[in-house]
Order: C-alpha cells, then sequence, then structure tokens
C-alpha cells in the first residue's frame, strides 16, 4: 500500500523516464527530470522548513511551480500555493494564518511580493533547484513520514470574506487518485489539459492523475 505522493512520482519516473510529465507555453519537464528536481528542491528547502510545516507558493502554476511542490512533500512538507493576482489583503491575511517567516518565488513575482510588505526571507525556486541533492536528509525524512500527512493547503473565500484553509492529507489523495483514475481509464497514452487553478481542489485530478499513470500534464 502507498503511503506517499512520491511514489507515484518515482514509479512514474521509473516506468517513463523521458517522457514529458508537465509542459506549460515556455518550458517542459520529463518524469525524471522532475524527480530530480524536486528532491534537490527538498534537500534545499529541508534547511528551512521542519516536516508537516507549510510551504507558502508565491507563483503562478508553471513547470518550474509543479518542481517546487514536489520539493516540499520531500522536504515533510505540505505546499501552500497563493496566489500572485489576489489582492494584497487577502494573501496577507494568509501569510498570517500560515506562520512562516519563509516564502518561496522566483524572479518573475518579486514586485508583486514587495506589495505584500512580507518582512521573512524569501527563497527563490531556481536557487532551490540548483541545491546538491542529499540522499540521507530526504530518507530521514522520508523515514518519518505517514500517510496522513499534510500534502497541500488551500485557503477558501469564506462567507465572512476571511480566508479559511483547509489541509489535505497524502491518503485522502492516494484514495482518491486510484479511484478516479482506475474510472475515467487514465493512462500513460493520455494528455491532459489542466485548465483549474493550483489553489483549487479540482487541480488535484490533473496533478495527480498525471503524475500516477504517466500522462502528460499540459498546463
Amino acid at each position: 500500500m502507498k503511503t506517499s505522493i512520491l511514489e507515484y512520482l518515482e514509479e512514474s519516473a521509473r516506468k517513463y523516464p523521458d517522457k514529458t510529465a508537465f509542459a506549460d507555453e515556455h518550458t517542459s519537464c520529463t518524469f525524471k527530470e522532475l524527480e530530480q528536481t524536486a528532491r534537490r528542491t527538498g534537500t534545499a528547502l529541508a534547511k528551512h522548513f521542519t516536516p508537516r510545516n507549510p510551504v507558502p507558493v508565491f507563483m503562478e502554476k508553471s513547470v518550474e511551480t509543479i518542481g517546487v511542490f514536489m520539493g516540499a512533500v520531500y522536504a515533510g512538507c505540505f505546499y501552500v500555493l497563493m496566489d500572485t493576482k489576489q489582492p494584497a489583503s487577502r494573501l496577507q491575511q494568509i501569510l498570517g494564518i500560515l506562520d512562516s517567516d519563509v516564502i518561496v518565488t522566483s524572479e518573475k513575482y518579486l514586485k508583486d511580493l514587495e506589495k505584500l510588505e512580507f518582512k521573512g526571507k524569501v527563497l527563490m525556486a531556481p536557487d532551490l533547484a540548483a541545491e546538491q541533492e542529499n540522499e540521507a536528509v530526504l530518507n530521514e525524512i522520508r523515514e518519518q513520514a505517514l500517510d496522513v500527512d499534510p500534502l497541500y493547503g488551500i485557503f477558501t473565500s469564506g462567507s465572512t470574506g476571511v480566508p479559511k484553509g483547509v489541509v489535505v492529507g497524502h491518503r485522502s489523495v492516494l484514495d482518491f487518485i486510484d479511484c478516479f483514475t482506475e474510472l475515467f481509464d487514465i493512462t500513460d497514452k493520455d494528455v491532459m489539459g489542466n485548465q483549474a487553478p493550483w489553489d483549487f481542489d479540482v487541480s488535484v485530478k490533473d496533478i495527480y492523475s498525471g503524475l500516477k499513470t504517466g500522462a502528460t500534464v499540459q498546463i
């Protein structure tokens, strides 16, 4: 029985190493490249986060962003995508709830990040991906992992207008995606078009169906 969504990624990287996993209008990555990027990113993030803590990701959905997501999971953490287009007041509320003094972004979003007046440490996604992998650190984190560990967090608008966070664990996604991919007969021969934003639950069907089956996800 699988206990981590990383097993989806690792199995697909083994079966289809050179197959395109994710592609956007600018670039793409194979399953093996995604795994390698995620492991390097996870090594870097482990220096700043302890397991089961949120990793705020101030980026838009892209090939680069999925590498950060999977890196956060390798670090034993859960990712929270912060939509750069949302009002600064809402994003500041979310950061306050997450209570994190570290945020991940890339060069493209630095000016937008300045509007949040974030006083903590800013980590750049390309720098994280350039870190040398530390297998011992990643193995130690993985040995402590549980299937009920948090995988991602999303924030609803709330009837009051105040963001409310919901955290979803590995087991929930594993159970759902195993059923979903079987029901819709998704295989490595498929190419799925991702339309849903990545701070919305519907995107889970795209991201993790692709990771599980070896299908390509076109962002």
